[in-house]
Parts: structure tokens; C-alpha cells; sequence
């Protein structure tokens, strides 16, 4: 079991929250790649390589939502892999509509970097509430 791998994982997530991205940036290997799982039409879904990579997903996702809350509550220790478990809660910019959707990543970390993230996540509700017409959000209760 290596604890280590948890502690970067856990150390990813808290600078997440922190909002501190480019602190996140050295706990990436050089070879690292994001795959997010996701139709077509989610504008962030696909395979991202690298540092530049990292700040291409999130120049994406900073367009289009905030995440208002991002609960990653359980960690599993895997060896080279730490699975985490959690659920955001997330405001769509263009329309005002929320989201909270589970989701699980699968990270693979090497000499103590982060070289694999696998992001799946329930990408219906996502795009359900990125195509949510504006006058439904301001009209539900």
C-alpha cells in the first residue's frame, strides 16, 4: 500500500479547492494525461497531455461553470493507482442552472507524480443542465 500516492491525491484536491491550479502543476509527471470521458457535445470531454494540456481543460471549464463544491470523500489505495470518490456541485454560467453529480477518478502516480487521471463522471446531468434553456433555470422554484 503506499499512503504516499493518497497523500499526493489528497494534496491535489486541497489545492483544487484552494483554487491554487498552478500549484498543481508540479505534481504533474511530464508525460502526464487527463482523460475525461463524455459525449460530443461537453465541450471539456476528451484526452489532455502535459502541463499545457492541464491549463487547456481548465481554460475550458472557467468558460462555461464553477464548481461550487467539489467532495472528494472517499480514497482507496490501489498501489500505483489512488481512486477517489465524490460529487461536485457546480453553476453553469450561461444559464444559471446547478448541477450536483457523482463521480469517480482514477489517478496512477509514479515516483510521486501524478501521470494518469481518469475522470468519469455522470456527464448526463452535466450536459443536461449545460443545454438547460435559461428561462426553465429562472422559472423552477
Amino acid at each position: 500500500m503506499s499512503t504516499e500516492n493518497v497523500e499526493v491525491i489528497r494534496t491535489f484536491f486541497r489545492l483544487f479547492d484552494e483554487g491554487r491550479l498552478a500549484d498543481i502543476e508540479p505534481l504533474l509527471a511530464p508525460d502526464f494525461e487527463w482523460v475525461y470521458h463524455g459525449p460530443a457535445s461537453l465541450p471539456w470531454a476528451g484526452v489532455y497531455r502535459g502541463v499545457e494540456g492541464f491549463r487547456a481543460f481548465f481554460a475550458i471549464v472557467r468558460e462555461l461553470i464553477r464548481v461550487q463544491e467539489c467532495d472528494a470523500y472517499d480514497y482507496l489505495d490501489a498501489g500505483d493507482r489512488v481512486v477517489v470518490l465524490g460529487v461536485s456541485r457546480t453553476h453553469v454560467l450561461a444559464n444559471g442552472a446547478r448541477y450536483e453529480a457523482p463521480w469517480m477518478n482514477v489517478f496512477t502516480v509514479r515516483d510521486g507524480l501524478i501521470s494518469r487521471y481518469l475522470d468519469l463522471f455522470d456527464t448526463a446531468s452535466v450536459v443536461e443542465a449545460l443545454e438547460r434553456d435559461p428561462q426553465e433555470v429562472t422559472a423552477a422554484p
